[in-house]
């Protein structure tokens, strides 16, 4: 003789502990969304987009003149993660005597922003003091001379 099988019957147990299991899921996935959106890009941009777009005509003809001048820079990664730019007139001959200032960034979010001057260690080789933290950076070059902007250069870099 064969033993009959008992029937499953959804109780009220069943329904709140499949409620509690639903829920659940529902907020640890909101959790974890609310969490890495705050630990990332706020997607807010800084500044004020009408007054930028106001400067634009200014900045886009003293781009022109720099870029008139012909001159080069070449940004080197150093394996001590110092950062070095080289900066050569448009015959190739090194321009010194600037004061270098650089904005190093990345590419997502402004927490880890930083600013450093370079000094020139040879004729047009300048380099910063200070270390980089590993990964990618995106660096703002501007050379001045006599307190007036001369040059200015963007260069995107892996620190390794």
């Amino acid at each position: 003789m064969s033993q009959a099988s008992k029937e499953f019957q959804l109780t009220g147990w069943h329904v709140l502990a499949m409620l509690v299991v639903f829920f659940g899921v529902i907020f640890t996935v909101n959790g974890m969304l609310v969490y890495y959106s705050q630990t990332s890009w706020t997607g807010l941009v800084p500044g004020n987009g009408y007054e930028a777009s106001k400067k634009y005509n200014k900045q886009a003809a003293t781009a022109r003149a720099m870029l008139a001048k012909g001159w080069h820079t070449k940004v080197i990664v150093l394996r001590s993660r110092r950062v070095a730019v080289e900066l050569k007139d448009a015959k190739g001959q090194p321009l010194t005597g600037m004061q270098v200032t650089a904005v190093f960034s990345r590419p997502v979010g402004t927490r880890d922003d930083r600013t450093m001057s370079l000094r020139e260690r040879t004729a047009g080789h300048y380099e910063t003091a200070e270390t980089l933290p590993l990964g990618k950076w995106i660096a703002d070059i501007r050379f001045h001379r006599n307190g007036e902007l001369q040059w200015r250069a963007t260069a995107d870099f892996l620190m390794r």
